[in-house]
Protein backbone atom coordinates (compact mmCIF):
# COMPACT_ATOMS: atom_id res chain seq x y z
CA UNK A 1 0.00 0.00 0.00
CA UNK A 2 1.55 3.27 -1.13
CA UNK A 3 1.58 6.28 1.15
CA UNK A 4 0.53 9.70 -0.20
CA UNK A 5 3.27 12.20 -0.88
CA UNK A 6 3.60 14.78 1.93
CA UNK A 7 2.38 18.27 1.12
CA UNK A 8 5.20 20.55 0.08
CA UNK A 9 5.94 24.27 0.05
CA UNK A 10 8.42 25.26 -2.68
CA UNK A 11 9.85 21.76 -2.71
CA UNK A 12 10.09 21.21 1.04
CA UNK A 13 7.66 19.18 3.20
CA UNK A 14 5.27 21.46 5.11
CA UNK A 15 6.43 19.94 8.41
CA UNK A 16 10.05 20.85 7.65
CA UNK A 17 9.07 24.43 6.76
CA UNK A 18 7.02 24.84 9.97
CA UNK A 19 9.78 23.40 12.20
CA UNK A 20 12.44 25.55 10.52
CA UNK A 21 10.34 28.71 10.89
CA UNK A 22 9.59 27.94 14.55
CA UNK A 23 13.28 27.28 15.27
CA UNK A 24 14.27 30.54 13.56
CA UNK A 25 11.72 32.44 15.66
CA UNK A 26 13.06 30.90 18.88
CA UNK A 27 16.65 31.77 17.89
CA UNK A 28 15.59 35.36 17.12
CA UNK A 29 13.83 35.75 20.48
CA UNK A 30 16.86 34.37 22.34
CA UNK A 31 19.16 36.72 20.39
CA UNK A 32 16.98 39.71 21.29
CA UNK A 33 17.02 38.79 25.01
CA UNK A 34 20.81 38.29 25.01
CA UNK A 35 21.42 41.56 23.11
CA UNK A 36 19.24 43.57 25.50
CA UNK A 37 20.97 41.99 28.50
CA UNK A 38 24.50 42.47 27.15
CA UNK A 39 24.11 46.14 26.24
CA UNK A 40 23.00 46.75 29.82
CA UNK A 41 26.27 45.38 31.22
CA UNK A 42 29.39 47.51 31.77
CA UNK A 43 31.22 45.64 29.00
CA UNK A 44 28.34 46.12 26.58
CA UNK A 45 27.91 49.80 27.39
CA UNK A 46 31.68 50.37 27.03
CA UNK A 47 31.75 48.60 23.66
CA UNK A 48 28.79 50.58 22.28
CA UNK A 49 30.36 53.81 23.50
CA UNK A 50 33.67 53.03 21.78
CA UNK A 51 31.96 51.81 18.60
CA UNK A 52 28.64 53.63 18.05
CA UNK A 53 27.78 51.62 14.92
CA UNK A 54 29.05 53.82 12.10
CA UNK A 55 32.32 55.12 10.70
CA UNK A 56 32.74 58.71 9.61
CA UNK A 57 32.61 58.84 5.78
CA UNK A 58 35.88 59.52 3.99
CA UNK A 59 36.56 62.96 2.57
CA UNK A 60 34.92 63.36 -0.83
CA UNK A 61 32.12 60.86 -0.19
CA UNK A 62 29.03 62.06 -2.09
CA UNK A 63 26.04 63.23 -0.07
CA UNK A 64 22.59 62.13 -1.13
CA UNK A 65 21.37 59.84 -3.88
CA UNK A 66 21.22 60.59 -7.61
CA UNK A 67 18.08 59.75 -9.59
CA UNK A 68 19.82 56.95 -11.53
CA UNK A 69 20.44 55.10 -8.28
CA UNK A 70 16.73 55.30 -7.40
CA UNK A 71 15.80 53.94 -10.83
CA UNK A 72 18.33 51.11 -10.56
CA UNK A 73 17.07 50.21 -7.09
CA UNK A 74 13.48 50.07 -8.35
CA UNK A 75 14.41 47.90 -11.34
CA UNK A 76 16.36 45.54 -9.09
CA UNK A 77 13.29 45.04 -6.90
CA UNK A 78 11.18 44.43 -10.03
CA UNK A 79 13.56 41.87 -11.53
CA UNK A 80 14.26 40.10 -8.22
CA UNK A 81 10.56 39.30 -7.80
CA UNK A 82 10.52 37.29 -11.04
CA UNK A 83 14.02 35.86 -10.54
CA UNK A 84 13.24 34.50 -7.10
CA UNK A 85 9.77 33.15 -7.96
CA UNK A 86 10.95 31.45 -11.14
CA UNK A 87 14.00 30.11 -9.30
CA UNK A 88 11.81 28.67 -6.55
CA UNK A 89 9.58 27.01 -9.16
CA UNK A 90 12.66 25.43 -10.72
CA UNK A 91 13.96 24.30 -7.33
CA UNK A 92 10.56 22.90 -6.36
CA UNK A 93 10.54 20.94 -9.64
CA UNK A 94 7.07 22.15 -10.51
CA UNK A 95 5.64 20.68 -13.69
CA UNK A 96 6.21 23.35 -16.36
CA UNK A 97 3.22 24.31 -18.54
CA UNK A 98 5.45 24.46 -21.63
CA UNK A 99 8.91 23.85 -23.04
CA UNK A 100 10.95 26.26 -25.19
CA UNK A 101 13.46 25.42 -27.92
CA UNK A 102 15.65 27.99 -29.66
CA UNK A 103 14.76 28.64 -33.27
CA UNK A 104 18.03 28.27 -35.26
CA UNK A 105 16.60 30.31 -38.15
CA UNK A 106 16.09 33.33 -35.89
CA UNK A 107 19.51 32.92 -34.25
CA UNK A 108 21.72 31.48 -37.00
CA UNK A 109 24.99 32.65 -35.40
CA UNK A 110 24.46 30.55 -32.27
CA UNK A 111 26.29 27.25 -32.62
CA UNK A 112 25.26 23.86 -31.33
CA UNK A 113 22.06 21.91 -31.37
CA UNK A 114 19.17 23.86 -29.81
CA UNK A 115 18.35 22.48 -26.38
CA UNK A 116 14.92 22.26 -24.83
CA UNK A 117 14.23 24.33 -21.72
CA UNK A 118 11.26 24.39 -19.40
CA UNK A 119 9.39 27.68 -19.61
CA UNK A 120 10.38 28.34 -15.97
CA UNK A 121 14.09 28.03 -16.82
CA UNK A 122 13.67 30.16 -19.98
CA UNK A 123 11.90 32.92 -18.06
CA UNK A 124 14.49 32.74 -15.28
CA UNK A 125 17.30 33.23 -17.81
CA UNK A 126 15.51 36.12 -19.55
CA UNK A 127 14.91 38.08 -16.35
CA UNK A 128 18.41 37.20 -15.11
CA UNK A 129 19.87 38.78 -18.25
CA UNK A 130 17.94 42.02 -17.62
CA UNK A 131 19.01 41.96 -13.96
CA UNK A 132 22.67 41.55 -14.93
CA UNK A 133 22.44 44.37 -17.50
CA UNK A 134 20.95 46.67 -14.88
CA UNK A 135 23.65 45.60 -12.43
CA UNK A 136 26.46 46.36 -14.88
CA UNK A 137 25.09 49.85 -15.52
CA UNK A 138 24.73 50.32 -11.75
CA UNK A 139 28.35 49.33 -11.01
CA UNK A 140 29.73 51.53 -13.81
CA UNK A 141 27.78 54.55 -12.54
CA UNK A 142 28.67 53.68 -8.95
CA UNK A 143 32.38 54.13 -9.68
CA UNK A 144 31.95 56.94 -12.21
CA UNK A 145 30.09 59.15 -9.72
CA UNK A 146 31.99 58.29 -6.53
CA UNK A 147 28.97 56.61 -4.95
CA UNK A 148 31.12 53.51 -4.43
CA UNK A 149 32.61 55.25 -1.36
CA UNK A 150 29.28 54.82 0.41
CA UNK A 151 29.19 51.00 0.06
CA UNK A 152 32.85 49.93 -0.03
CA UNK A 153 34.43 49.75 3.48
CA UNK A 154 37.57 51.89 3.64
CA UNK A 155 38.58 51.11 7.24
CA UNK A 156 38.76 48.04 9.46
CA UNK A 157 36.78 50.03 12.03
CA UNK A 158 33.72 49.01 10.05
CA UNK A 159 33.90 45.50 11.59
CA UNK A 160 33.42 46.34 15.32
CA UNK A 161 30.98 49.08 14.38
CA UNK A 162 28.95 46.58 12.35
CA UNK A 163 28.83 44.30 15.41
CA UNK A 164 27.69 47.27 17.47
CA UNK A 165 24.94 48.14 14.98
CA UNK A 166 23.83 44.50 14.96
CA UNK A 167 23.54 44.46 18.75
CA UNK A 168 21.54 47.69 18.65
CA UNK A 169 19.16 46.30 16.03
CA UNK A 170 18.70 43.05 17.97
CA UNK A 171 18.05 44.90 21.21
CA UNK A 172 15.27 46.79 19.37
CA UNK A 173 16.97 50.12 20.12
CA UNK A 174 17.95 51.21 16.62
CA UNK A 175 21.38 52.73 15.89
CA UNK A 176 21.60 56.29 14.60
CA UNK A 177 20.34 56.50 11.02
CA UNK A 178 21.94 58.98 8.61
CA UNK A 179 21.19 57.29 5.30
CA UNK A 180 21.29 60.52 3.28
CA UNK A 181 24.93 61.15 4.22
CA UNK A 182 26.27 57.69 5.11
CA UNK A 183 25.22 54.15 6.02
CA UNK A 184 25.87 52.59 9.39
CA UNK A 185 28.56 49.91 9.31
CA UNK A 186 26.20 46.93 9.24
CA UNK A 187 24.31 48.46 6.31
CA UNK A 188 27.57 49.15 4.51
CA UNK A 189 28.84 45.59 4.90
CA UNK A 190 25.50 44.06 3.85
CA UNK A 191 25.22 46.30 0.77
CA UNK A 192 28.84 45.59 -0.14
CA UNK A 193 28.25 41.85 0.21
CA UNK A 194 25.08 42.04 -1.89
CA UNK A 195 26.60 44.05 -4.74
CA UNK A 196 30.13 42.66 -4.89
CA UNK A 197 29.79 39.10 -3.50
CA UNK A 198 26.25 37.72 -3.74
CA UNK A 199 25.40 39.15 -7.16
CA UNK A 200 28.64 37.93 -8.84
CA UNK A 201 28.22 34.51 -7.19
CA UNK A 202 24.67 34.29 -8.52
CA UNK A 203 25.92 35.22 -11.99
CA UNK A 204 28.85 32.80 -12.05
CA UNK A 205 26.96 29.80 -10.67
CA UNK A 206 24.01 30.64 -12.91
CA UNK A 207 26.30 30.63 -15.95
CA UNK A 208 27.72 27.27 -14.85
CA UNK A 209 24.21 25.81 -14.67
CA UNK A 210 23.01 27.41 -17.89
CA UNK A 211 22.72 25.41 -21.13
CA UNK A 212 25.25 27.73 -22.75
CA UNK A 213 28.13 26.61 -20.49
CA UNK A 214 30.78 24.84 -22.63
CA UNK A 215 30.76 21.09 -22.12
CA UNK A 216 34.57 21.00 -22.00
CA UNK A 217 34.51 23.24 -18.90
CA UNK A 218 32.12 21.04 -16.96
CA UNK A 219 33.39 18.84 -14.13
CA UNK A 220 31.74 16.14 -12.08
CA UNK A 221 33.03 17.52 -8.79
CA UNK A 222 34.86 20.55 -7.47
CA UNK A 223 34.26 24.23 -8.01
CA UNK A 224 33.03 23.63 -11.58
CA UNK A 225 30.89 20.68 -10.53
CA UNK A 226 27.16 20.69 -11.09
CA UNK A 227 26.31 19.90 -7.45
CA UNK A 228 28.57 22.64 -6.08
CA UNK A 229 27.10 25.22 -8.45
CA UNK A 230 23.52 24.25 -7.57
CA UNK A 231 24.14 24.46 -3.84
CA UNK A 232 25.86 27.84 -4.03
CA UNK A 233 23.21 29.19 -6.40
CA UNK A 234 20.46 28.08 -3.99
CA UNK A 235 22.27 29.65 -1.01
CA UNK A 236 22.57 32.95 -2.88
CA UNK A 237 18.88 32.81 -3.76
CA UNK A 238 17.95 32.43 -0.09
CA UNK A 239 20.40 35.18 0.81
CA UNK A 240 18.52 37.55 -1.51
CA UNK A 241 15.20 36.46 0.01
CA UNK A 242 16.47 37.02 3.58
CA UNK A 243 18.16 40.30 2.65
CA UNK A 244 14.97 41.62 1.05
CA UNK A 245 12.81 40.70 4.06
CA UNK A 246 15.20 42.31 6.56
CA UNK A 247 15.84 45.31 4.31
CA UNK A 248 12.15 46.10 3.79
CA UNK A 249 11.41 45.52 7.46
CA UNK A 250 14.09 47.97 8.61
CA UNK A 251 13.13 50.55 5.98
CA UNK A 252 9.60 50.57 7.37
CA UNK A 253 10.61 50.66 11.03
CA UNK A 254 13.51 53.13 11.06
CA UNK A 255 11.79 56.20 9.62
CA UNK A 256 9.71 55.01 6.70
CA UNK A 257 8.89 58.40 5.12
CA UNK A 258 12.50 59.64 5.11
CA UNK A 259 13.83 56.27 3.96
CA UNK A 260 11.32 56.06 1.09
CA UNK A 261 12.15 59.61 0.03
CA UNK A 262 15.82 58.67 -0.03
CA UNK A 263 15.30 55.44 -1.97
CA UNK A 264 12.51 56.43 -4.36
CA UNK A 265 12.52 60.23 -4.71
CA UNK A 266 16.22 61.19 -4.29
CA UNK A 267 15.39 63.72 -1.57
CA UNK A 268 16.06 64.17 2.14
CA UNK A 269 12.64 64.94 3.62
CA UNK A 270 9.90 63.58 5.85
CA UNK A 271 6.99 64.24 3.49
CA UNK A 272 4.95 61.69 1.55
CA UNK A 273 6.54 62.12 -1.91
CA UNK A 274 8.71 58.99 -1.61
CA UNK A 275 5.79 57.04 -0.19
CA UNK A 276 3.63 57.96 -3.19
CA UNK A 277 6.38 56.92 -5.63
CA UNK A 278 6.86 53.69 -3.70
CA UNK A 279 3.15 52.85 -3.76
CA UNK A 280 2.97 53.56 -7.51
CA UNK A 281 6.02 51.35 -8.13
CA UNK A 282 4.48 48.64 -5.97
CA UNK A 283 1.24 48.78 -7.96
CA UNK A 284 3.27 48.50 -11.17
CA UNK A 285 5.08 45.43 -9.82
CA UNK A 286 1.80 43.80 -8.74
CA UNK A 287 0.27 44.63 -12.13
CA UNK A 288 3.28 43.13 -13.91
CA UNK A 289 2.99 40.03 -11.73
CA UNK A 290 -0.55 39.40 -12.93
CA UNK A 291 0.15 40.53 -16.50
CA UNK A 292 3.21 38.30 -16.86
CA UNK A 293 1.49 35.09 -15.84
CA UNK A 294 2.32 31.73 -17.45
CA UNK A 295 0.11 32.40 -20.49
CA UNK A 296 1.77 35.74 -21.30
CA UNK A 297 5.27 34.35 -20.65
CA UNK A 298 4.54 31.53 -23.10
CA UNK A 299 3.32 34.08 -25.66
CA UNK A 300 6.58 36.04 -25.27
CA UNK A 301 8.64 32.84 -25.52
CA UNK A 302 6.95 31.97 -28.84
CA UNK A 303 8.51 35.10 -30.35
CA UNK A 304 12.02 33.76 -29.73
CA UNK A 305 11.68 30.04 -30.36
CA UNK A 306 9.47 27.02 -30.65
CA UNK A 307 7.18 26.41 -27.70
CA UNK A 308 5.49 23.11 -26.94
CA UNK A 309 2.64 23.57 -24.49
CA UNK A 310 1.83 20.70 -22.18
CA UNK A 311 -1.71 19.51 -21.48
CA UNK A 312 -3.19 20.61 -18.19
CA UNK A 313 -2.81 17.98 -15.44
CA UNK A 314 -5.89 15.88 -14.91
CA UNK A 315 -7.82 16.53 -11.74
CA UNK A 316 -8.03 13.52 -9.40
Amino acid sequence: MSHPEPRRVLGWPVRTVVITAAAALVVLIVAIVVARWWRGTDAGASFLSAFPGEVEPAAGTPVGFPAWLNWSHGLNAFFLLFIVTSGLRIRAKQRPPAFWTRDPERFPKLKGKPGRLSIHVWWHLVVDSLFVLNGLVFVVLLFATGQWMRVVPLSWDVVPNALSAGVQYLSLDWPAHHGWTNYNSLQQLSYFATVFLAAPLALLTGLRLSPGWPASWKRATGILGDLFARRVHALVLWYFVAFTIVHVGLVMTTGALRNLNTMYAARDADDAVGLIVFVVSLLLVVGAWFLLGPGRVIAIAKRTGTVREMPAPKKP
